[in-house]
């Protein structure tokens, strides 16, 4: 049998072992700490990202004051329609779009800073009875001055809720979990800005949603 004095000489030899190999022991720690953290965001990430792909699907559901808003829906039907599991790639690639890509009003302002405002053009006249007019989304086109413009962030937005689609499918498993951990990991600003956002919600600046979608920032 080992004796009480073997293990405590094992256990200190342990505790000097790591001392002389502190750096290596603390560089294994942050790598960890890391990686845990890239596994939690995208834990929260996933939980947020769920509703807002019902929110999808229940908008371009058939309902009696449809016209109100189904304009744009045939857009993504087909995307709606899918059924099935959506592989690895596809889960990473939508994480990227959705969390890691420049958002539906940011990837068209560049493009469109220096366009002549159309004095005939009115953004909510335009998106009346179409879901890009809707309370949730209308943000995406603040700024927005042209119809051509206007059709740029709906593109973009068609873009990220078919993405949305795509994680709705998977729901909460391992392989989204790991999938949108790797998105995380592969964009280590994101990474930085989840950090950030999280100490903003330890010090009751920030909601718990804020974590996942960044929304603190556009306020």
């Amino acid at each position: 049998m080992v004796s009480l004095s073997q293990l405590a000489q094992s256990a200190t030899e342990t505790v000097h072992a790591l001392i002389r190999r502190w750096p290596l022991v603390l560089a294994l720690l942050l790598a960890g700490g890391w990686i845990w953290f890239a596994v939690s965001l995208s834990d929260v990430q996933g939980r947020m990202d769920l509703p807002w792909a019902y929110s999808i699907r229940m908008t371009c559901e058939d309902d009696p004051e449809a016209a109100l808003w189904h304009g744009g829906c045939e857009r993504i039907e087909v995307d709606i329609a899918k059924t099935g599991r959506p592989g690895f790639l596809d889960l990473y690639n939508a994480f990227v779009t959705v969390h890691h890509a420049p958002g539906p009003r940011e990837a068209s302002a560049a493009r469109f800073a220096d366009a002549q405002a159309d004095p005939a053009f009115d953004v909510r006249a335009t998106l009346a009875g179409q879901r890009y007019g809707l309370a949730s989304v209308l943000p995406e086109f603040e700024g927005v001055r042209t119809r051509a413009h206007a059709e740029a962030v709906k593109d973009a937005i068609d873009v990220r809720d078919r993405a949305l689609l795509v994680i709705g499918r998977a729901g909460l498993g391992v392989d989204a979990l790991i999938a949108g951990a790797l998105a995380n990991l592969v964009h280590p600003g994101a990474m930085v800005d989840g950090a950030r956002q999280y100490a903003a919600i330890l010090m009751g600046t920030a909601k718990k949603s804020d974590f996942a979608t960044g929304v603190s920032e556009r306020r």
